[in-house]
């Protein structure tokens, strides 16, 4: 598999891949500041699925040969309208090639896409577990978007730092990313991502009963949800044959 993780900039890309976002967790230049990602939420025409993925598909091979460093598609799998999310660098804060993509091509991603929702998100290293790769430690992506009152922000931090982290450390999770919603929505929203082999099954190489004790883990997640004003989870699958990364 391709090596991944989130990252794109839009200096003209923004505007013309149309509603195409994209975002990485990386680190930061400035250790003494997060790093910052880019989400886009694309959904796309009943139909019009092929056509999207077509139009993405060769706009990949021009972002590729520019010189951007990655871009990754991931295809959600449940629902009824047909949807997508890319993931690249914050283009704020990456000095990337300016890019001019084809016509044709924005009009394709225009007439087969149904509107889109971008989010920046500041990287919280300190609540992830670093896999030591960017490269995707599964195919499906499991999404959990938490939303907190803000007299709920500073706790739930530290419940995450000090509780969820190291209890899923200490289970054996090798690979979550965290981060928090900066630009484009509520900004006490918290993301996190981690990876799945099966989209039916637990995620991987998680050992609660035989470590933390599920016990300690469910009161782990019941502190979770006093702090919680709305909870969301998704499920995607990464589209490798639609993403690169530069070797």
């Amino acid at each position: 598999m391709k090596k991944s993780h989130f990252a794109f900039k839009g200096i003209v890309l923004i505007s013309a891949l149309a509603g195409l976002a994209l975002s990485p967790m990386i680190a930061s230049a400035q250790e003494d500041e997060p790093g910052r990602i880019q989400v886009r939420l694309v959904n796309v025409k009943s139909g019009g699925a092929a056509g999207w993925e077509s139009a993405i598909g060769d706009a990949a091979g021009v972002l590729q040969a520019a010189g951007m460093p990655f871009l990754h598609v991931y295809q959600r799998i449940r629902g009824d309208t047909p949807g997508y999310t890319i993931i690249t660098a914050d283009g704020a804060y990456t000095d990337l090639p300016p890019v001019e993509l084809d016509s044709g091509v924005i009009d394709r991603l225009q007439n087969n896409g149904n509107g889109s929702t971008v989010v920046s998100l500041a990287v919280l290293a300190e609540l992830g577990i670093d896999s030591g790769s960017l490269e995707p430690s599964a195919p499906f992506l499991y999404v959990r978007v938490r939303t907190v009152a803000p007299g709920n922000a500073d706790a739930y931090i530290a419940w995450h730092r000090d509780e969820l982290t190291p209890a899923l450390r200490e289970a054996g999770l090798p690979d979550l990313r965290t981060g928090r919603v900066t630009i484009g929505g509520n900004t006490n929203t918290f993301v996190r991502y981690a990876f799945t082999d099966d989209v039916t099954g637990g995620v991987n190489g998680l050992d609660i009963p035989g470590t933390v004790g599920q016990r300690e883990f469910d009161r782990i997640i019941a502190r979770e949800a006093e702090l919680l004003s709305t909870s969301e989870d998704y499920v995607y699958r990464f589209r490798e044959d639609l993403s690169f990364t530069a070797e």
